[in-house]
């Protein structure tokens, strides 16, 4: 037994410890974790005290949430949800879940927006051109014969070895191209493919999987956080430090400079899109990864790099994209038009300079 005298500094000694425990336990702490996804890789942080939200729990949710929407959206599964509509019957209704007909809604409005120079049936253009999930073909073709036949593997193989397709492969495709014969309904959720369309919603899909994260957050009753995958980012909220969350903008660059820009988006989201990532030459001249639906060739004009700000990753995700068809002259004109945070980063032949629309200015951080 413990001495009465002992007892005495043993018993406030533990009192102190609770407290101690219990001042520090509620403090906002930040956490954080990896992981891959989408083919390539994702970053989670969010706030929380010592006793809640433990990190293990967490990264569970957020990594099924957004292996959920590769499963369903992606190009690369033959058997995804949007794979399996990709081979469903012309003409006819094809059941799908609320979410990919949401999705598919509001791409198509992005084609309204753009005139159709953004469209998710580009599918046909960007296998044409190498830049679809030919690299994966091989895995999933039943046998070597197969994959070698396939559309994909030889566009991939030709634009390796600097063979640019055909003006009638390019007109064949465009063929089978346009927002306008996918039909979406949301009553019934269904989608209908008027033509042999192929959809691909790599320009959307990813900023998609950043709001399902989020969502995924706040309904464990996470509120500040930042969540980012393959460079598309949400956050909201605040840091531990009370601050607000402040994201680079690295450019075309690639940081040779230092930082391009610094900005605070709020509860908001970041997304770019550039050519300088996913291309290939042929003579000296680069074809990028971005083909201009309307006239089936990659995009050439002198944009080198698009950041959106936007109220979700999806949006500013596709958006994105479709400011890198447009142009940063034409399209500046449409941001400011329609109030959309965009900046534009385009090659002078000296380096790179920047325009910004006048929605993006007050984010900025001087």
């Amino acid at each position: 037994m413990l001495s009465h005298s002992l007892k005495r500094y043993v018993f406030p000694a533990v009192v102190l410890v609770i407290a101690v425990l219990a001042v520090l336990g509620t403090r906002p702490r930040l956490n954080s974790f990896q992981g891959q996804i989408m083919g390539t890789t994702y970053n989670v942080s969010y706030v929380s005290d010592l006793f809640s939200h433990p990190v293990d729990d967490i990264s569970k949710k957020v990594h099924a949430a957004l292996v959920d929407v590769d499963q369903r959206m992606s190009t690369y599964k033959p058997d995804s949800e949007l794979m399996q509509f990709n081979r469903s019957e012309v003409g006819l209704p094809f059941k799908v879940s609320p979410d990919l007909v949401d999705l598919i809604v509001q791409a198509e409005a992005i084609s309204v927006m753009s005139d159709g120079e953004y469209d998710v049936t580009i599918g046909p253009l960007v296998n044409l051109w190498g830049f679809g999930p030919s690299g994966d073909v091989l895995d999933q073709a039943e046998t070597v014969k197969d994959a070698i036949n396939s559309t994909q593997f030889q566009a991939w193989v030709r634009t390796q070895y600097g063979e640019l397709p055909s003006e009638n492969a390019i007109n064949e495709a465009l063929a089978t191209v346009g927002y306008q014969h996918l039909v979406a309904n949301t009553q019934d959720s269904t989608l209908t493919r008027e033509l042999p369309l192929f959809v691909d919603l790599s320009s959307i899909a990813k900023g998609y999987g950043v709001d399902k994260a989020a969502e995924t957050l706040r309904k464990e009753g996470i509120d500040d956080y930042l969540v980012e995958v393959g460079g598309e980012v949400a956050v909201h909220g605040m840091k531990p430090n009370g601050l607000p969350w402040r994201l680079a903008v690295i450019g075309p660059e690639m940081g040779k400079n230092g930082v391009s820009a610094l900005v605070k988006p709020g509860d908001k989201s970041l997304a770019t899109s550039g050519d300088y990532l996913n291309f290939f030459e042929v003579d000296g001249q680069r074809y990028s990864h971005t083909i201009n639906p309307l006239t089936g060739w990659p995009e050439a004009k002198r944009v080198a790099e698009v950041a959106v700000i936007a109220d979700t990753t999806a949006r500013a995700d596709a958006l994105a994209t479709m400011f890198m068809v447009l142009g940063d002259e034409k399209g500046l004109e449409l941001a400011n038009q329609l109030g959309i945070a965009a900046r534009f980063a385009y090659y002078t032949g000296e380096g790179f300079e920047t325009v910004t629309s006048e929605a993006f200015k007050p984010y900025l951080v001087h």
